[in-house]
């Protein structure tokens, strides 16, 4: 759960808009959208003892998707492509997905189970598309001073895909950035 500021409270709580509207000001929800500032991250947590991660492999991190039709739009002098999720179809999403392996150290003396959060970010953010997206997530349990492995498969068409502003689920091409603590791993997908 995302903590908000004391001066959310004047945002009406009947305003159920998820993407933030600069022109209005609107800070958005969640912390898919929200763009204001936080008390607490989605994520955060007290632990008797302190993590550092690294990526240990990236598997599928320049993804080619050929498929006959792609659709484009013109968003401030910008020409983005994408392709439809409903266009790919089940079978060819089942196939595009991403391996990511992550290494946790405990830097502390105490064990502790840890919850390691995967998110998924643009590279270059776009109106209407989230802050960051939560792709996966696991407990693991480290010995002080320990390390552990965790490993996690992204879909490209669930957790890459963001919907249009006519509600279609769109995979878009560029950069994206997988990221868990302060940790980033930069990945593509050209279409």
């Amino acid at each position: 759960m995302t903590w908000y500021p004391k001066d959310f409270i004047k945002i009406p709580m009947t305003d159920m808009r998820m993407r933030a509207d600069p022109s209005s000001g609107y800070p958005g929800r969640t912390y898919r959208f929200y763009t204001g500032p936080k008390v607490y991250e989605f994520g955060y947590g007290l632990s008797y003892s302190n993590y550092s991660y690294n990526f240990i492999s990236v598997k599928n991190n320049n993804l080619h998707i050929n498929q006959s039709t792609t659709h484009s739009i013109l968003e401030n002098s910008e020409t983005i492509r994408y392709k439809l999720v409903s266009e790919l179809g089940e079978e060819t999403c089942q196939t595009m997905s991403i391996s990511v392996t992550l290494g946790i150290t405990n830097t502390g003396s105490m064990a502790g189970k840890h919850p390691v959060l995967l998110f998924v970010k643009p590279k270059k953010g776009r109106n209407g598309n989230p802050v960051k997206q939560l792709v996966g997530f696991e407990s693991v349990m480290v010995e002080g001073g320990g390390k552990g492995e965790v490993g996690f498969e992204v879909s490209v068409c669930e957790h890459l895909s963001r919907a249009n502003e006519s509600g279609v689920k769109v995979v878009e091409e560029g950069g994206y950035l997988f990221v868990v603590g302060e940790e980033e791993y930069s990945i593509s997908i050209t279409v």
